[in-house]
């Protein structure tokens, strides 16, 4: 049986870059850890990642801003992933609260599985949670976010599934287990997946029984993808062989710079990724000046100067 033992990133669509910027930096308080572009279309649209001090799989939130692009605002719901969840630790609910009134966020606060969570949307209607409970990870404190209170990565990401049998039955094969259920009206609507590898971080999915959800539409402030960690391309290819033999047909390896990829379209709906974990950001830009400058692969061979004069403005600091 094999074991993927937690979520690397999401990667989501947006509008413009420098809201997107602005939002997970200044009101989240996340470190923009990469300036890259969308490999097929370099010269349209940016590739932005936001994470911890280092980029750390289990932390980064990555963006496809299509403000060049003709796309649409999309609709989330079934056949989606429908939220990401952040790490807040126990006693900071009232900060970010406190926060979100001052930033102009609106946000609903709720109580499951014994945790708090604190829902929100990014400016192009994006769904996030902030979720009490405790992480391994440290949060960057190069922002104004006090460290105390800072994210410490992903708790979970929950999946509007359309066939919550198909999703199951996926995270089943990549040897995830099932520790537990939350009812509403006296019937499951989430079914909570936790990975057994232990001592493992941003390791929760949900899956969310919502037989009258609306169809979801991919478009902007939806979810393109969620991402899960896999150490090396041999742990990668034993995940898909298993995958395969269970009748989901994964994609072949695709060179991301910063970790190689392989996907599969979930039956539900989702596409989920399963990237490699022996990369790193700095590859191309020293630690100190993650997201300073736009970079792009060597093997991409474009004109760098030139696909910086096509893209949208972006002012970092």
């Amino acid at each position: 049986m094999v074991a993927v033992d937690g979520i690397h990133h999401v990667t989501a669509f947006s509008d413009d870059p420098q809201e997107n910027y602005d939002f997970f930096t200044n009101v989240l308080g996340l470190r923009f850890v990469k300036r890259t572009v969308r490999f097929d279309v370099p010269e349209k649209i940016y590739h932005l990642y936001y994470g911890d001090e280092d980029g750390t799989p289990g932390t980064v939130v990555t963006y496809f801003p299509m403000s060049n692009m003709e796309m649409g605002q999309g609709q989330v719901g079934k056949g989606q992933m429908e939220s990401t969840r952040l790490v807040i630790p126990e006693g900071s609910v009232e900060y970010w609260t406190d926060r979100f009134d001052d930033h102009g966020v609106e946000y609903a606060v709720s109580e499951r599985f014994d945790e708090t969570a604190v829902a929100f949307t990014d400016p192009d209607g994006t769904p996030y949670e902030l979720v009490t409970g405790e992480s391994s990870i440290e949060p960057w404190d190069g922002g104004d976010v006090p460290e105390e209170h800072g994210i410490r990565g992903f708790h979970s990401v929950a999946l509007l599934s359309a066939d919550p049998a198909g999703t199951i039955d996926v995270l089943e094969t990549m040897g995830w287990e099932r520790v537990g259920m939350h009812e509403h009206f006296q019937a499951a609507d989430i079914v909570r997946y936790r990975s057994p590898v232990d001592g493992a971080h941003a390791n929760v999915v949900d899956v969310l029984i919502r037989p009258n959800a609306p169809e979801g539409r991919q478009g902007i402030g939806t979810y393109l993808h969620v991402a899960f960690r896999v150490p090396n391309n041999w742990e990668q290819d034993t995940v898909a062989e298993a995958l395969e033999a269970n009748g989901h047909i994964p994609t072949s390896r695709k060179d991301r710079d910063y970790f190689r990829s392989r996907y599969i379209s979930e039956p539900g709906g989702a596409v989920f990724e399963f990237a490699t974990t022996d990369g790193s950001f700095d590859v191309d830009e020293p630690k100190e000046e993650l997201g300073e400058n736009l970079v792009v692969p060597e093997w991409l061979d474009v004109d760098l100067e030139y696909i910086e004069e096509q893209l949208p403005p972006l002012e970092t600091n």
